[in-house]
Parts: structure tokens; C-alpha cells; sequence
């Protein structure tokens, strides 16, 4: 019997993927927070958005560089 309101779609198929790590920010009031979201908003970017980007930048900044050939020949 046919069902309208059942999708032929399997369930598994609809799930978004399992995040590989979750981060646990405590802001250290809520006025912080409340700006933090309001300036993500104007940006057009949810907080995880905003998060991800921000670490994303600063591994790319801060991460080790490997050494170009003339400094591992000391020049």
C-alpha cells in the first residue's frame, strides 16, 4: 500500500557525517558570547563556521615551516 507520507529514501542516507572532534568553548561571560554571535550574524556564518575558519587560519599561520634547501646547507 502506497504511503505518501513514507519516503522511499533510506534513513542512513539522510544523517550527516560524525564530526571527527568537538571543541568545548567556555566563554568567560555571556556578554562575550552574545557579541561573538552577533558579529558571525552580520558576517553571514553560524559560530562553527566562524570557529573552524579561525582555527583553520591560525594552524596555517603558526605551523612549523620545513627548512628550504639554502638553510639546511647553512647559507
Amino acid at each position: 500500500m502506497y504511503n505518501p507520507l513514507v519516503s522511499n529514501i533510506p534513513v542512513s542516507d539522510t544523517k550527516k557525517p560524525e564530526p571527527a572532534a568537538t571543541l568545548k568553548i567556555t566563554f568567560p561571560d555571556r556578554s562575550l558570547r552574545e557579541q561573538f554571535k552577533a558579529a558571525c550574524a552580520l558576517n553571514g556564518k553560524n559560530m562553527n563556521e566562524a570557529i573552524i575558519e579561525f582555527v583553520r587560519e591560525y594552524v596555517e599561520k603558526n605551523q612549523p615551516h620545513p627548512p628550504t634547501n639554502k638553510q639546511k646547507e647553512g647559507k
